[in-house]
């Protein structure tokens, strides 16, 4: 993010921005001015030249106060639209980057632009209206005397350098509250997003401490932020008052002297307020602006990685795996068998809690890289396919539904897919409980009240699955809140497809297993997966 770009972004709109501002300084300028005309006319008795003046100056101020809030709200609208902008690129990175923390997401696209908004982008309002508000009146304290503009220089280059004293310190505090911010987001998600188990087991203690921590941190964080900005606003309002100060003894010694009249005086102190207010003013939004330089270069990082949502994968049909291992960040290190599962085979994996079942799947999917070993995909064709190459269905046990009608949730928005709705609910045994909804496939999926059960989205997405077709489907204890018979049906239809399914499952019973063209059965023997079970193996036994 920065203001080129910003003023880029509606090039029109802001040569109006600009052209409203300039207008606005002007107006102030002068009306400040023409103040002198006014109290010479009434020092010198002349009444209708004072009255004169001050019907000027109060026709300004009019269009003074109408000017500020038209650029204003102007200016609003250029920020907004160039935020939601920004907003769509990296909604635009997170769609096509694989997986991303929820919190990480929420905070780029809410927090951090928020921030961007009011220490950044309006703060540009600041800078640009007090420069031009410096600018047109030292222009106009040159008509007046020299050494008024001498000593506003001298006072203005002081002024300037105050800022820096603090620089460095409070950016580093708003860098702090950035991250603070984020591990309090992550602490929210991690905890209350448990409640109810915490609930049950009357863990509040643990809860009030780990929220206490986090929010603790971020209260910190805060607090040190905000000292640093008020020692930075203390040191330039000192700056500022001084300034001012000095600005009104030079010009009082100048009029005393008779070489400046009572008019420029009282002009030459408004201005020095003018002046001076304005470079505290754009000092402190300087400040603010660069306290962000560290938001501004991640947000500018993410809007300028190259994802190419469209990238075009191939569709897998097998797989290979050979010395394959994986370790947790604990550690623990996880062999796996090799095994190969060819074009339509229906394989299950089962195992003991912790032997590495879902470690495979995130392997398999690209989402964690292995410690060792190998895995290779097969085209229709059976030629090899990498893992950035190959594409793989798959179905988590916690089903991802939208807030939007059954049949959307199904076809995922493509239309073209409708006419094959009746058929796939039919096969996952969605059926019955679609009978019973009164909107039936166009019922509305609601999050919030939970309108779906636990089967039922499962059935939702494996019935996604099936209508789109996908050749090689992971599929991770996808039928475990389904009941029993129903359970049975659908699998029955699904070793009846044309799909290549590697499947975990750990509630099946021998006689559904046996109906599998091949068992991975993972076992954890000194910590290590002892061996691969064919269905031919487990018929013998």
């Amino acid at each position: 993010m920065t203001i080129k770009e910003l003023l880029k972004s509606n090039i029109p709109r802001s040569i109006l921005i600009i052209v409203l501002y300039v207008l606005y300084a002007f107006s102030g300028s002068f009306s400040q001015y023409f103040l002198k005309y006014a109290l010479n006319g009434i020092t010198a008795g002349k009444l209708n030249t004072f009255i004169y003046w001050q019907a000027i100056q109060a026709g300004l101020e009019i269009i003074t106060a109408l000017l500020l809030p038209i650029a204003t709200v102007v200016f609003t609208r250029q920020t907004q639209d160039y935020l939601h902008q920004i907003r769509q690129d990296i909604m635009h990175y997170y769609y096509g980057s694989g997986d991303a923390k929820l919190t990480d997401m929420q905070n780029e696209l809410t927090e951090n632009l928020k921030l961007l908004t009011t220490n950044y982008a309006a703060t540009w309002v600041t800078i640009l209206s007090g420069i031009l508000n410096i600018t047109i009146a030292i222009a106009l304290l040159i008509s007046m005397n020299w050494i008024l503009i001498v000593t506003t220089a001298i006072l203005a280059v002081i002024t300037l350098s105050l800022p820096k004293i603090m620089e460095k310190k409070t950016s580093m505090a708003m860098d702090k509250v950035n991250q603070e911010h984020s591990k309090l987001l992550n602490a929210i998600e991690h905890w209350l997003g448990g409640l109810q188990e915490l609930r049950r087991y009357t863990a509040y203690g643990r809860l009030a401490r780990q929220m206490q921590k986090a929010s603790g941190d971020y209260v910190k964080a805060n607090k040190q932020n905000y000292k640093y900005q008020a020692i930075s606003e203390i040191i330039n309002g000192l700056g500022n008052a001084l300034s001012q100060i000095g600005m009104s003894v030079v010009a009082g010694v100048l009029f005393l002297m008779h070489i400046i009249s009572f008019g420029d005086f009282a002009v030459a102190s408004s201005f020095a307020f003018t002046i001076f207010s304005a470079i505290w003013d754009i000092t402190n939004a300087i400040t603010k602006v660069k306290s962000t330089k560290a938001l501004r270069e991640q947000t500018t990082e993410l809007r300028q990685k190259k994802v190419n949502i469209n990238s075009k994968k191939e569709d897998a049909y097998g797989v290979a795996v050979s010395g394959l291992k994986a370790k947790y960040k604990e550690g623990e290190e996880i062999t796996y068998p090799d095994f190969t599962i060819k074009k339509g085979q229906k394989v299950l994996l089962i195992g003991d809690s912790g032997t590495g079942k879902s470690t495979l799947f995130k392997i398999l999917l690209g989402k964690l890289k292995p410690e060792a070993g190998q895995v290779t995909f097969f085209d229709q064709n059976g030629q090899a396919l990498s893992l950035d190459e190959a594409k793989v269905g798959y179905l988590p046990q916690d089903p991802i539904v939208f807030p939007a009608s059954i049949k959307d949730n199904i076809v995922m928005f493509n239309e073209k897919l409708t006419s094959k709705v009746k058929e796939v609910t039919q096969a996952v045994q969605l059926q019955p409980d679609l009978a019973k909804m009164p909107a039936g496939v166009d019922t509305e999926v609601d999050l919030k009240k939970e309108n779906l059960s636990g089967g039922q989205r499962q059935k939702v997405v494996l019935a996604r699955s099936e209508i789109h077709e996908q050749p090689f489907v992971l599929m991770d204890e996808a039928t475990s809140a389904i009941d029993q018979t129903a359970t049975e049906k659908i699998i029955d239809k699904l070793l009846k497809t044309d799909q290549t399914i590697l499947l975990i499952a750990h509630n099946f019973t021998p006689e559904l297993q046996s109906k599998f063209d091949q068992i991975i059965h993972l076992k954890r023997k000194f910590d290590q997966i002892i061996h691969l079970k064919s269905k031919k193996e487990g018929a013998e036994k």
